[in-house]
């Protein structure tokens, strides 16, 4: 009986131990540091860690006033990492792997200008019909709605002139021509 119980022992011991071994959690670590375009340090910004092995595991972290943020106790695989600032993506890597020996530093520095700041140019894009005896079809054009023509005119459309709506239905009507047969 002894010498079953050291079997079932033995056994579970083994077991355990192959468990242990395979399993993917372990004592990783993702840390690192994010800083704007001044190299200030961005304190407050959101780090979402989501790991893509399918384990639905998520973490998300905030930086400290210096900026550095810390995860540890991750499982050993690959993570999506992405940086929230002030509620907006500013990035996101796909790839990040984890190891067991050494922290995994991932860090982030912000460039350019924020999207809210940029103005934004006002263009729509008009048809413009393929010329008489051109087997070519028409095109579209982008013309800018604050009155600047050189958008349309450099696209090859040559001439461009506004007409007020009155004109318009006067051409559409089939109104009085000008210029005399």
């Amino acid at each position: 009986m002894i010498i079953k119980s050291l079997q079932i022992c033995f056994v579970t011991l083994l077991i355990s131990g192959v468990a242990a071994w395979a399993s993917p959690a372990g004592p990783s670590t993702l840390q690192g540091n994010v800083k704007d375009s001044k190299n200030q340090p961005v304190g407050g910004a959101e780090v979402h860690i989501q790991a893509k092995d399918g384990s639905g595991l998520q973490k998300i972290v905030r930086t400290d006033a210096n900026g550095h943020y810390v995860v540890s106790k991750l499982p050993n695989t690959d993570y999506e990492v992405v940086l929230f600032v002030n509620g907006a993506v500013k990035a996101t890597i796909n790839n990040t792997k984890t190891f067991a020996d050494r922290p995994t530093q991932l860090d982030f520095k912000l460039t350019g200008q924020l999207a809210a700041n940029k103005v934004k140019k006002h263009t729509h894009m008009v048809y413009v019909p393929s010329e008489t005896g051109s087997n070519l079809s028409g095109r579209w054009v982008e013309v800018d709605d604050n009155g600047d023509t050189t958008a349309a005119a450099t696209a090859g459309t040559g001439k461009v002139e506004r007409l007020t709506g009155a004109a318009v239905k006067q051409m559409q009507g089939g109104g009085t021509n000008s210029g005399g047969n």
